[in-house]
């Protein structure tokens, strides 16, 4: 193989990585990465001396 066809090798891997990764999160919902949004803990009031 060509050192080009290499390459376009591995860049179609990638590729093809992305987009599975991508529609695993369509089809599954992409709740786990915005999950610590939901959870704000309230920050303690500042105390007046």
């Amino acid at each position: 193989m060509r050192k080009s066809e290499k390459i376009t090798d591995k860049v179609l891997k990638v590729v093809e990585r992305i987009a599975r990764n991508d529609v695993e999160k369509t089809i599954l919902g992409s709740t786990a990465e915005c999950s610590a949004l939901f959870h704000q803990p309230k920050r303690p009031k500042k105390k007046e001396n």
